[in-house]
């Protein structure tokens, strides 16, 4: 086993390309040292109760340190930071396998976990909040993963709003939802580096990278011996900078590409990437690796996907046939999507449902079996902490700790949720179940006491759900109708197919639709104000969400 698992990972951390030099610009003014202050509040982001590396530091420990001690960090990262030069001990880490699924022979079925010196994570979290600003600006709207103020919810209701129209106007709509194989751990760091350049980060701390990177190993204990793995590609797990290195060397892939730069005012829009959504052309969204390839016919997609294959290779970035999936709704052509690489052809599987960041979507956008998910969620999530709130005394206590971690699980996307009666009328059923579980009332129980479910709310002291979720979608909606940085969400919501002609009949409902109905103001049939002026004003959506959930 010790001789497999350094076969395994000595291959999967080796580089794939000839040594070749980064050309980086001269460093023409010295970088400012680091201030106290700055070494502070990268410790305040750090959780609590995590493990320490090697050297047995963990961030608890350096948060209760003096101030002393952070001026003394202070000095020490600023002088690694002008020799260029870091400590040999932060080049080494320790890594545990964690069993996934599947078959316990097989290691790509563990999960790699890196313990790295809690001192190299708070080192290059100080230069991370000094480039961030730069790596973001470089990032484009379709890139939601690791940024401030995107979550999965901008790319599940792009992907929905999408699918919505698609199905009421009859629009082929083409999906492929891409794998990569070890994605974080196959990047190129030569890759980086150029990445870093072209997206203007100074030279000063791309050397200072590198030269973390150089020469970095580290150390898997599967028995008693340990087994020493050098590492010469991938970012470092555990690293406050690896994500946003890895998105920055993703888009230098997607910048090699043409079709993420097509001209707007193309005039063969039947033959050209992605859907035209109100005068701008969506080719594709991204999630950190999780990439979804948008457009109508699978014969552009399928360009589309060769294209990617070809320019994601050279940052070292495989994908995954197998576990690529083509996602189309019933207008769209049954042309069977390939891929060539290694001179082979691999057919991409169609299917009729995806889970997609968490949410499961189908191609007739029916939300009844994400709701199946969400119970089954919400049900294991209860089961997991059943132990805890057997033993808590504290109704309020047992209460705040079912709405934090079953409640979220039972509703998660509910802000994108088309929400009808009968759904919600199930939702309220599981979670009065789950109420009854964490009270520990059955069903019979409580029938023959007579008890109403106001009585058993009363002793579990949980939120509503239904209230949970209103507040959710109002909150979310406001969210979507004030932005004005161009986001997706924003522009399919607002999105009317104008080339396109909507069939005969009411259309099935929409996620909007019941904010039409209860918010928009309206005098006898005439329409006075619609949901989407009034959620553009903040003070007056805050009332509305007030009324709606008191």
């Amino acid at each position: 086993m010790e001789i497999e698992v350094r076969r395994f990972y000595s291959n999967l951390f080796a580089t794939k390309q000839s040594k070749a030099t980064t050309i980086i610009p001269q460093q023409t003014k010295a970088l400012p040292p680091f201030l106290p202050e700055e070494i502070q509040h990268s410790l305040n982001s750090f959780q609590n109760g995590k493990a320490a590396g090697e050297d047995k530091l963990s961030a608890d420990f350096l948060k209760s340190c003096h101030s002393s001690v952070h001026k003394l960090l202070a000095n020490k990262f600023s002088r690694y930071l002008q020799e260029g030069k870091v400590p040999t001990k932060w080049k080494s880490s320790k890594t545990t396998l964690i069993f996934k699924k599947g078959d316990k022979e097989n290691l790509e079925n563990y999960r790699p976990i890196c313990l790295l010196p809690v001192l190299y994570k708070v080192f290059t979290k100080c230069i991370l909040n000094r480039i961030r600003k730069s790596l973001e600006e470089a990032q484009p709207v379709e890139q939601a993963g690791f940024r401030r103020s995107f979550s999965t919810i901008d790319h599940i209701h792009s992907v929905q709003r999408l699918l919505e129209v698609g199905r009421e106007y009859q629009i082929p709509i083409t999906m492929v939802f891409i794998d990569f194989k070890k994605a974080f751990d196959t990047i190129e760091p030569t890759a980086l580096w150029e990445s870093l350049k072209t997206q203007g980060i100074d030279s000063g701390y791309i050397k200072l990278l590198k030269e973390c990177y150089n020469d970095c190993s580290t150390t898997i204990t599967p028995f008693y011996n340990p087994v020493n793995i050098p590492i010469t590609r991938g970012v470092r797990q555990g690293d406050p900078i690896s994500p946003n290195l890895f998105s920055a060397c993703l888009e230098s892939a997607f910048r090699r590409m043409s079709w993420p730069h097509i001209k707007e005012d193309k005039d063969d829009y039947d033959n050209s990437p992605g859907i035209r959504i109100n005068g701008r052309n969506l080719t594709h969204l991204r999630f950190a690796d999780d990439i979804i390839l948008i457009s109508k016919t699978p014969q552009i997609a399928e360009k589309m996907l060769q294209e990617l294959v070809n320019s994601c290779e050279t940052v070292g970035l495989e994908i995954n046939a197998s576990k690529t999936k083509v996602l189309r709704n019933k207008f769209a052509s049954s042309h069977q999507i390939h891929i060539r690489k290694n001179n082979t052809m691999s057919a991409i599987e169609d299917v009729e449902e995806y889970v997609y960041l968490g949410r499961l979507l189908n191609t007739k956008n029916d939300l009844e079996p994400e709701i199946h998910r969400r119970r089954r969620s919400a049900w294991a999530a209860l089961n997991n902490i059943k132990n805890t709130t057997d033993a808590l005394t504290c109704p309020k206590i047992r209460a705040q700790l079912f709405d934090s971690i079953v409640l979220p699980a039972l509703t998660y996307g509910s802000e994108t949720w088309t929400f009808t009666k009968a759904l919600s009328e199930r939702v309220r059923i599981t979670h009065a179940a789950l109420e009854r579980k964490l009270v520990g009332i059955t069903l019979t129980e409580q029938r023959e006491k007579n008890l109403h479910r106001e009585d058993i709310r009363k002793m579990s002291q949980v939120k509503d759900p239904l209230v949970f979720i209103t507040k959710r979608k109002l909150s979310w909606a406001g969210h979507v109708m004030r932005r004005n940085d161009n986001r997706w969400t924003t522009l399919l919501q607002e999105w009317i197919p104008r080339n396109e002609k909507r069939p005969v009949g009411r259309p099935p409902m929409r996620w909007a639709d019941s904010l039409k109905k209860e918010i928009s103001v309206r005098q006898g049939t005439q329409l006075i104000e619609p949901w989407s002026t009034i959620a553009k004003d903040r003070k007056k959506w805050i009332a509305v969400i007030r009324a709606h959930t008191n």
